[in-house]
């Protein structure tokens, strides 16, 4: 027979959390279990049923909104081939005109001589496109972490010349060479640094994957569609929504070319120097660097084209009110064609650029204002910016590993896994069994009338090993994966009650997990502890509903977009950190095949069953 004893209940929980330490990586560790191991309650390890199916692929995403943009084309292994490309709308400082005066004013005006034709001419346009980098440097010595022989340890010697990463960076030295100047004469002796630049900075450059030195044509070309913020399906009422299969450049949507040349990425910082000497100093200023920028994609455009269209249009309506011109300059298309091996990368949108720079004609009085015979008509330059507005990306998937169809046929429970970002996979799972035949229904009843306090609940992925059999450390596959209900694709409870944050992005919710864990050197599982949600399922009655799970770009995001399913027009939602995340994983399903049976998706249940026989 047996008897509930709430008192014991929580005596012995409080005895629990003071004595036991449980969930070990692979077994469950009973440390202090002969101190109070009674007749009246006992620890022990289940592991429960789970049903797992595959889905179909996204067929279409809303892409607006996005933190990054993703440009490239590249193979998934496993998967298929992934592409995307960049459509984005322009924005200005609404302008009357450039230079000093308006053209009107330029025509003449006999009370102000300086008011000259000013013959504007544009001189460079640069589109700039920063990649997403990281210069976190956690213990402040100047080194930033992903190069830090310690990252947590300011005294750590990273170039090993006996001198700390802070005393370097504090001397003006390098912490990264042992040979700061490159004179052959090592830190440790040297006293004479003065030929390196300490305010170079060095970055560590995030979400660039497959060959980073491919070559590539980058084409860049005027979009003519009218990317509008109001939906007109809907009389202008709503925020409009744009989708990932929205092709602008097949469908004609492209005017002029303003680029269109082969290039490799440089990850190095962007040092502009002063375009001219100051002849009152001794210092010759164009050799001194005026303006730093992060690592990032820079590349000319047509000067001809933005004479045209800005300069040579000083004056009129389009370039008065940003509504107007984004009516008359609707944006560019960024595409990346014939790369020489496959590159794929997220890129730092928001912060891009064109600036445009101009010179005009100045009246230059020499300081001698009341002789107007010493005056001059001088060159001067000016520069304005076009920052972008609404931006979304065009995604493609193709070659798609046939495989894939195969799973989502099995309707008895998946033997495999297939998860990807971007436009990408589907995949459900049902705790405790399948809800179409009443298992799983059956099972938690069975749960909730035992007298059960879980202690930990586990759901334990493992990687397809037969996916990863050519690993190798540099290949391609999600290192974070997001576990979410289905109903309403919010996280889990676990989620919200795991309160472990990181600097780095992807990195926090570390009990929570979800973080890719390897075994001899190879990818082996995924682990997601979500005790908090199985308790409330067996002592809440809380709804066991429908899991889904993801590739993360960032675990911190845990907002959604539409999608749409290639099995029609149904319209769900999709976690928007996993449309960033074009990456893949291969695991074992609830009904794996032959050979693969020790690593069957199953819940693993820590708890303590509280009874008296």
């Amino acid at each position: 027979m047996k008897f509930k004893i709430p008192f014991l209940k929580n005596f012995s929980f409080f005895l629990l959390f003071t004595l036991i330490i449980v969930s070990c990586n692979e077994d469950f560790n009973t440390v202090g279990y002969d101190l109070i191991s009674t007749n009246d309650f006992e620890t022990n390890k289940v592991k429960l049923p789970v049903f797992s199916f595959q889905n179909e692929f996204i067929s279409d995403v809303q892409v607006d909104g996005l933190t990054f943009q993703q440009l490239g084309e590249i193979d998934i292994p496993n998967i298929g081939r992934s592409s995307a490309y960049i459509a984005s709308q322009l924005s200005i400082i609404p302008t009357e005109f450039f230079g000093l005066y308006s053209p009107e004013d330029e025509l003449g005006d006999e009370d102000n001589v300086k008011a000259i034709e000013e013959n504007e001419q544009v001189i460079s346009a640069y589109l700039e496109i920063p990649f997403i980098t990281n210069t976190r440097d956690q213990d402040g010595d100047g080194v930033i972490d992903s190069l830090d022989a310690d990252p947590e340890d300011p005294t750590s010697d990273t170039d090993g010349d006996t001198i700390s990463d802070a005393l370097e960076t504090q001397n003006g030295s390098n912490p990264l060479s042992n040979d700061t100047d490159g004179d052959g004469i090592l830190d440790d002796t040297d006293t004479d640094n003065t030929g390196y630049q300490p305010e170079n900075r060095t970055y560590a450059i995030d979400s660039v994957f497959g060959n980073r030195n491919a070559s590539f044509n980058l084409k860049v070309d005027e979009l003519t569609y009218y990317l509008n913020s109001l939906d007109p399906n809907n009389n202008f009422e709503s925020q409009q929504a744009f989708y990932s299969s929205r092709d602008f450049y097949e469908e004609g949507f492209v005017g002029e070319n303003l680029f269109d040349e082969a290039i490799q990425l440089d990850f190095e910082e962007i040092r502009i120097n002063f375009t001219e000497d100051d002849p009152e100093t001794d210092i010759d200023e164009t050799t001194q660097v005026e303006t730093r920028r992060s690592p990032r994609i820079r590349v000319p455009l047509d000067t001809a084209f933005f004479q045209r269209r800005f300069i040579d249009m000083e004056g009129s309506d389009s370039l008065t009110t940003a509504s107007l011109f984004q009516k008359y300059m609707r944006g560019i298309y960024v595409r990346m064609e014939n790369p020489s091996e496959d590159l794929y990368m997220l890129l730092n949108f928001a912060s891009a650029n064109i600036a445009v720079t101009y010179e005009y004609n100045q009246y230059n009085d020499n300081d001698t204002p009341d002789d107007t015979t010493d005056f001059s008509i001088d060159r001067f330059e000016r520069s304005f910016l076009l920052s972008p507005g609404i931006t979304v990306n065009h995604l493609e998937n193709s070659s798609i590993n046939p495989e894939i169809s195969q799973t989502i046929a099995q309707t008895n429970g998946s033997n495999k896994i297939f998860v990807k970002g971007g436009m990408g996979l589907l995949s459900s799972f049902e705790l405790l069994g399948k809800s179409s035949d009443g298992s799983a229904s059956t099972k938690l009843e069975e749960l909730r009338e035992n007298d059960w306090l879980v202690n930990e609940a586990n759901l334990v992925f493992y990687v397809d090993s037969t996916s990863v059999e050519n690993w190798t450390p540099g290949d391609l596959i999600a290192d974070r994966l997001y576990l979410y209900n289905k109903r309403d694709t919010a996280p889990l409870l676990d989620y919200f009650t795991d309160n472990t944050v990181s600097a780095e992005r992807n990195k926090g919710k570390l009990v929570h997990g979800g973080i890719l864990e390897y075994q001899n050197g190879k990818p082996y599982r995924y682990k997601f502890k979500i005790t908090q949600h199985i308790n409330n399922l067996i002592r809440k009655d809380s709804t066991n509903v429908i899991l889904g799970l993801a590739a993360s770009a960032n675990i911190d995001d845990i907002t959604t977009r539409k999608a749409r399913l290639n099995s029609g027009s149904e319209e769900i939602l999709y976690p928007a950190s996993a449309i960033l995340n074009p990456l893949s994983t291969v695991l074992i399903g609830s009904h794996p095949s032959a050979g693969f049976e020790h690593l069957k998706l199953e819940l693993e249940v820590i708890y303590t069953d509280f009874q008296i026989n």
